[in-house]
């Protein structure tokens, strides 16, 4: 009589080491990217928060501008 071979059923240790290598290696390829995306957004949302800052700052410069040229103009018209 031939001896019988068992076929392993089910789950074994090597499949179990398989599904973890992957998996490990998937979470180092995602988690450096999701990081980075998450850091640029953040990034460009304070970048557009002082971008509008200083368009503000700019209009208010120019208005000021503007009253100090009407107070020059003022006395200059009464100086005369």
């Amino acid at each position: 009589m031939k001896p019988q071979i068992k076929e392993e059923n089910g789950v074994t240790t090597g499949m179990i080491l398989i599904t973890i290598s992957l998996t490990a290696l998937v979470l180092l390829l995602t988690i450096p990217n999701i990081y980075l995306d998450n850091h640029i957004y953040y990034e460009s949302r304070k970048l557009a928060h002082l971008n509008k800052i200083k368009i503000t700052l700019e209009e208010e410069q120019r208005l000021i501008k503007n009253r100090l040229e009407l107070i020059n103009i003022r006395e200059n018209l009464e100086n005369q």
